[in-house]
């Protein structure tokens, strides 16, 4: 006799309530502790991860009896291969496979921290891990396991559910995927390192790098492209801009002054950026924690001869 493993949506149903539920833990921490998270930046993702290892860990061991809230609701719980409750350990081990790539995924942290092994080891987490995870989430029917599922050996089944039939095995075809995925991931940031020496990518490195030298900021993104458009008569036209996006330490989003510094950094920097149709700096004051995120931006948008008028 054999549980009946849980499906796709009461998995996915669970798993919103639980983040609706962190989610609002993680606004209550930011009306106290807004400012600190502030100034750790990327790293304020950490502390996500650390509230998030905590309810997932407990609930889903057998402390918590294999349950999340959300999973309480929905009837479904965390097995072993055995049919038993996991142990503390092995419940935080489960919960890491899946949370580090999340948390990892969109953290501002200083390239030079993980320069240059711990590149690869975050491109395999981020999308290595990340991208397996939600494969097998949606496409391994047979035990509807994740890779957090397959390396600990655990199944999500309805609670008190019964079945005769017999457990199905993974199809192989699965692994295989997942191996290229990885893969990919390993071999990404060669690729990017090789495109990083293009000159249009190390303009672009630059100019962030300049901007992020600013002392108000505490980091900065780059983006240079273009939108057509067409008109009712057929014809197109071309819009070409380049878009920063920079976090500050304060919060000090309607100054139009610093804005225009950086505005002029781009131009100054960026062979290019006088051709541009327009500049728009975002200038953002906030923070994300991973469970919750908070933030307050203006954005100021001008042609080059625009923003070189207001240095003047």
């Amino acid at each position: 006799m054999q549980y009946e493993i849980s499906g796709f949506w009461r998995r996915l149903g669970a798993f919103l309530i639980d983040s609706i539920i962190l989610g609002v833990f993680g606004f209550i921490l930011g009306l106290f502790f807004a400012p600190y998270f502030v100034v750790l930046g990327g790293w304020g993702r950490a502390v996500g991860f650390l509230i998030a290892i905590t309810y997932f860990a407990i609930l889903n061991s057998n402390i918590g009896g294999g349950q999340t809230i959300g999973k309480r609701i929905l009837k479904i719980q965390v097995l072993d291969k055995a049919g038993e409750l996991l142990n503390l350990p092995k419940s935080a081990t489960r919960y890491s496979i899946i949370g580090i790539p999340y948390f990892l995924n969109g953290a501002t942290i200083s390239e030079s921290f993980f320069y240059p092994i711990g590149f690869y080891l975050l491109s395999l987490l981020v999308f290595g891990f990340g991208l397996s995870i939600v494969y097998l989430f949606v496409f391994n029917r047979n035990t509807r396991q994740s890779l957090h599922d397959i390396i600990t050996g655990t199944y999500v089944i309805i609670k008190g559910s019964k079945t005769t039939e017999p457990r199905k095995a993974i199809w192989s075809v699965h692994y295989v995927i997942c191996g290229i995925l990885m893969v990919l991931a390993l071999l990404a940031p060669i690729f990017i390192g090789q495109l990083s020496k293009n000159d249009f990518f190390s303009q672009l490195i630059n100019t962030r790098n300049q901007i992020q030298d600013i002392p108000e900021v505490v980091s900065a993104t780059i983006h240079d492209g273009h939108s057509t458009f067409s008109s009712i008569d057929g014809e197109s036209k071309t819009t070409t801009y380049i878009t920063s996006q920079v976090l500050l330490k304060n919060c000090n989003v309607e100054d139009e002054k610093l804005a225009s510094k950086i505005a002029n950094i781009i131009l100054q920097v960026h062979k290019e950026a006088n051709q541009k149709n327009f500049i728009q700096v975002t200038i953002s004051y906030g923070y994300d924690i991973g469970i919750y995120s908070s933030w307050r931006s203006n954005s100021y948008s001008f042609s080059p001869e625009e923003w070189l008028a207001k240095k003047n």
